[in-house]
C-alpha cells in the first residue's frame, strides 16, 4: 500500500486561512494557547491523533483522510467518490464545471469544485 507523505500542519493552517478563523480563537477552540498554535500545529509534519481528532471537530474537516491511501489503477479517487461535470450556459457564455462528491455514511461532501472555461 503506498501512503502519500503530507505536512498535516500546513493543510490545517489552510484550512483555518480558509474558514477566516482567527488562530486565537481556532487556538481558544481546541484548548491551546495561542502562542504555541505555529510550534505545536502549523509547524508539524505529523500530529497526536487525540489532538488531530480536536481539530477535526473544531473545523468540521476530517484531517485523517490525508493518511488514507490512494486507490490501485485510479490514484484521483477515494472510495465512494463520483466525479461528475455539467455544462451551464449563461446566454451565450457557456462554463463547464466538474464536481467530485465523496458520500459517507450520513452525508454528502463536494471534495473539489473546478470551473472550466469553454
Amino acid at each position: 500500500m503506498k501512503y502519500d507523505r503530507i505536512h498535516i500542519g500546513n493543510i490545517i493552517k489552510e484550512e483555518v486561512k480558509k474558514q477566516k478563523k482567527t488562530f486565537t480563537s481556532f487556538a481558544q477552540d481546541i484548548g491551546i494557547q495561542k502562542q504555541n498554535v505555529e510550534k505545536k500545529i502549523f509547524s508539524q509534519q505529523g500530529l497526536d491523533t487525540c489532538l488531530l481528532m480536536r481539530i477535526s471537530e473544531n473545523l468540521d474537516c476530517d484531517f485523517f483522510e490525508y493518511y488514507r491511501p490512494k486507490l490501485e489503477g485510479n490514484q484521483n479517487r477515494l472510495p465512494g467518490e463520483i466525479k461528475a461535470t455539467f455544462s451551464i450556459e449563461f446566454g451565450a457564455k457557456k462554463q463547464d464545471r466538474s464536481f467530485r462528491f465523496l458520500f459517507g455514511e450520513n452525508d454528502i461532501k463536494i471534495v473539489d469544485n473546478e470551473i472550466m472555461d469553454s
